[in-house]
């Protein structure tokens, strides 16, 4: 389903590319019809294997937007932990490691957990300096503090 639907947002950008290139005259009212006959041939090419095929061909199709799902929460997940680490940084503490567990299926990212290593900073383990880390890392993803996992060596 989705490779149909970037073929048709193919054509339609392929088009509309050409339209630019093309002056006003006969032949360009000659290419638009050409490329407005692909774009419908794009759009009713999946429709035969759909009636045939009944609601079980659409079900399968589910299964690659669930790991294009997988795939942007994974990089969300990433964002996440990249920003935290830079927020860290700034703040004084450049060597923790953040580490962000995520639901790889959800429509939006869903934390379940961050795992903190503050091992190589020193005092890591003093009250002041672990409720200072959780504060930032709570900041900068918004998750409860129940969801931070810290190590302090």
């Amino acid at each position: 389903m989705s490779t149909w639907l970037l073929s048709i947002a193919g054509i339609v950008v392929l088009g509309v590319l050409i339209e630019l290139l093309l002056t006003d005259s006969h032949m360009s009212k000659f290419v638009r019809a050409i490329f407005g006959s692909f774009i419908l041939l794009v759009i009713v090419a999946p429709l035969p294997t759909f009636f045939r095929s009944g609601l079980a061909q659409v079900g399968g199709q589910f299964e690659l937007d669930n790991e294009i799902l997988a795939q942007i929460n994974g990089q969300s997940a990433q964002a996440a932990a990249m920003r935290t680490q830079r927020n860290l940084a700034n703040a004084g503490f450049p060597d923790v490691i953040v580490v962000v567990q995520h639901y790889p299926r959800t429509p939006s990212l869903q934390i379940e957990h961050i795992f903190v290593n503050a091992a190589s900073i020193r005092n890591a383990n003093d009250i002041t300096v672990r409720n200072r880390i959780i504060e930032i890392v709570r900041a900068s993803v918004g998750i409860d503090e129940s969801r931070i996992i810290y190590h302090g060596g």
